[in-house]
């Protein structure tokens, strides 16, 4: 399983390689920016870095979410026994789930 991003302006989706926060701009700008952890990316732009973090923040339990699935073995739970055969027979062994992330005023 694995957790991919979707930009806060909707253009681009990427897959998580980290994340960091930008306040270099806060100062003359008034805003702070979330980039991919390449910089290749701006994610997000938020008002207060108290803002960005709580981005970050829920980005991380989304992550905690993730490896804390794909480390299960679906085939032993009852709710997923219609689901798992499914899966298999079609041949998804990993799942994708998708952050967007939120704007400003979310």
């Amino acid at each position: 399983m694995n957790l991919s991003i979707r930009t806060q302006n909707k253009d681009v989706l990427i897959p998580y390689n980290g994340l960091y926060i930008d306040d270099s701009d806060m100062v003359d700008k008034g805003y702070v920016e979330i980039y991919s952890g390449d910089g290749r990316f701006e994610l997000g732009i938020y008002k207060s870095k108290e803002r960005a973090l709580e981005v970050l923040d829920e980005i991380q339990k989304r992550i905690a979410y993730v490896e804390s699935i794909s480390n299960f073995d679906l085939s032993n739970v009852n709710i997923t026994k219609i689901i798992y055969p499914i899966l298999k027979e079609n041949n998804i062994d990993n799942l994708s789930i998708v952050y967007e992330m939120p704007k400003d005023d979310e």
